[in-house]
């Protein structure tokens, strides 16, 4: 089951790429949303049996919905339109890195001089990504940019436990993730809203609407349904294992699929990379 959501997450980044050739990142990821919200609710109602709150929670959901949700989500896919998948996959795999680091800084987590180790050995594995990537022959602007989206959606990607975390203490991962998909999905209409509507929709391809009904279903709420029950049956420490599959599977997929071109040194550069997360996640456990 955790193998199946780690393919569908994988893809998703090869198959939003192709998206984003007929797409803006804004119209996208409001239509996934759009789709996404309302069924994650459906899907509360029918774990846990109440979608409640309290109005207390109202601020702390507001914050999570526009900034995990609206800003991280179009962040997310604008890299993907910019830089490789690659790169991408990488710079999103090193999150926990700054989920430890942020954690430091508020006073959740104790920070170790291990843990400052992994971080520069992460951080040097993304410099070989970066500096020999394929993309970044002749530093594109374009794709320099990207680099900087990726960096910036990682960043907020580790911010996103950090904001949850009280919320947690109360409800599940579940709740937290529906309710928060509300207020992101009105502040991506409020963003977009001027756009769609003077789209002409029926200029879009069955692969683009292809790709807005996968990262709505498969991707938001089947996976994230999926995820949870794995929390529940082997516990969040093992299945947060399956994560580390991501960026690895991301790569090939789309090397096998779009033809990306993945050089030696940025193959080495992902394993060290992954290899300071490691050191980084075990300090941080011990």
């Amino acid at each position: 089951m955790l193998l199946l959501v780690v393919l569908i997450w994988a893809a998703n980044q090869t198959i939003g790429k192709l998206a984003m050739r007929e797409m803006s990142p804004a119209v996208y990821t409001s239509l996934r949303f759009l789709l996404a919200a309302p069924l994650m609710l459906l899907v509360l109602k029918w774990r846990e049996g109440s979608c409640a709150f309290d109005r207390s929670e109202l601020p702390r959901l507001l914050i999570i919905g526009l900034v995990g949700v609206a800003v991280y989500q179009t962040i997310f896919i604008s890299a993907l339109k910019y830089t490789s998948v690659t790169n991408l996959a990488l710079m999103m795999g090193i999150s926990p890195i700054f989920t430890v680091l942020l954690g430091a800084a508020t006073g959740q987590e104790k920070i170790r001089s291990a843990v400052i180790s992994g971080c520069l050995v992460a951080f040097g594995g993304l410099v070989l990504v970066l500096r020999y990537g394929p993309n970044q022959a002749g530093a594109a602007a374009s794709s320099l940019v990207g680099d900087g989206l990726a960096m910036a959606a990682s960043f907020l990607w580790g911010f996103y436990p950090i904001m949850v975390t009280p919320l947690l203490k109360k409800h599940s991962g579940l709740w937290v993730t529906a309710w928060s998909a509300v207020p992101g999905t009105l502040g991506l209409l409020l963003f977009s809203g001027a756009e769609m509507w003077s789209l002409a929709w029926q200029d879009f391809s069955g692969l683009a609407w292809f790709a807005v009904l996968f990262a709505a279903i498969p991707v938001t709420v089947f996976s994230l349904l999926m995820w949870y029950l794995g929390v529940e049956r082997i516990g969040a420490n093992q299945v947060m294992v399956y994560m580390y599959l991501v960026p690895p599977a991301s790569i090939a997929i789309a090397y096998f699929t779009i033809g990306e071109q993945i050089s030696l040194l940025q193959l080495v550069g992902g394993a060290v990379a992954m290899l300071g997360l490691y050191l980084v996640k075990r300090a941080a456990t011990r």
